[in-house]
C-alpha cells in the first residue's frame, strides 16, 4: 500500500498541471467548422444563380427561347404532286422553252398552324440537272388540315439543247414518259430547313405521286 501512494500522488499532480478547457473555446471551434459549409453553399448558390443570368441573356440576345412548348415540333407534314403539265421536252428540233406547271398538296398532323417563313423554291431536274426554277408563294397548313401549293417553274433557256432533248425523247420511246424530280424548299418557324422531293414520269402518270420530306441541317 505504501508503494502505491507515491504513483497517486503523481497522478494528481499530473491532473491538476493539465489546462482547463473553457467553454467559449469549444463553441468557437464548432462555429468555425459548421460556417463552412455553409458558406461552400452559397458560393455555389451564387454561382448557379450567375450562370443562370447569363444563359437567359444569351437566349435572348441570339433570339432563342429557353423555354419551348414541345407541341410545336411533334408532327408530320406529308406532300403529294398532282400530274405534271409542261412545256419544251419535245423531240429534237422543236424549240421551246422548258417550263413546269407544278401543284402539291400538303397534309399536316401538326397542333398548331405550320406555315413558311417566306416564300419557297420549287425546281425541275431531268437526269441531275436543274433545268427550270420558279417562286411559290407564302403558303400556310391549318392545325391537322390540308393546303394545296401551286407555283411554276421556268427556264433561262430559250430552248433546251439538242443533244439533251433527244436524251429525253428516247427515254421517253423506252419507258413510257420522261422521269423528272421535282423539289420544294422551304423555312418553317419549329422545323427550320426543309426540302420536300417528288418524282413523276411525264405522260405517264395519271394519279398523284407522293413526296418525300426532309428537315436539313447545317451542323
Amino acid at each position: 500500500m505504501s508503494l502505491l501512494l507515491p504513483l497517486i500522488d503523481r497522478r494528481k499532480k499530473n491532473d491538476q498541471a493539465l489546462p482547463p478547457i473553457r467553454t467559449m473555446d469549444l463553441e468557437a471551434l464548432l462555429s468555425r467548422f459548421d460556417g463552412e459549409p455553409r458558406q461552400h453553399h452559397m458560393c455555389k448558390f451564387l454561382a448557379s444563380t450567375v450562370l443562370f443570368v447569363l444563359a437567359t441573356a444569351a437566349a435572348a440576345l441570339f433570339g432563342h427561347s429557353l423555354l419551348v412548348d414541345p407541341d410545336l415540333t411533334i408532327g408530320h407534314i406529308n406532300f403529294s404532286m398532282e400530274p405534271v403539265a409542261y412545256t419544251g421536252l419535245g423531240p429534237a428540233g422543236v424549240a421551246a422553252p422548258p417550263a413546269f406547271n407544278v401543284t402539291m398538296h400538303a397534309t399536316s398532323s401538326f397542333k398548331h398552324e405550320f406555315c413558311t417563313s417566306g416564300g419557297a423554291t420549287v425546281q425541275a431536274a431531268f437526269s441531275g440537272l436543274t433545268i427550270a426554277v420558279g417562286k411559290v408563294a407564302p403558303f400556310c397548313v391549318e392545325p391537322k388540315g390540308s393546303a394545296v401549293i401551286a407555283g411554276t417553274a421556268s427556264s433561262a433557256w430559250t430552248a433546251l439543247p439538242d443533244d439533251f432533248r433527244e436524251r429525253i425523247h428516247r427515254d421517253r420511246r423506252i419507258n413510257g414518259g420522261v422521269e423528272v424530280e421535282v423539289n420544294l424548299s422551304f423555312e418553317n418557324e419549329f422545323k427550320g430547313p426543309m426540302w420536300v422531293r417528288c418524282r413523276a414520269m411525264l405522260d405517264a402518270n395519271r394519279q398523284n405521286t407522293p413526296c418525300r420530306t426532309f428537315k436539313l441541317s447545317y451542323c
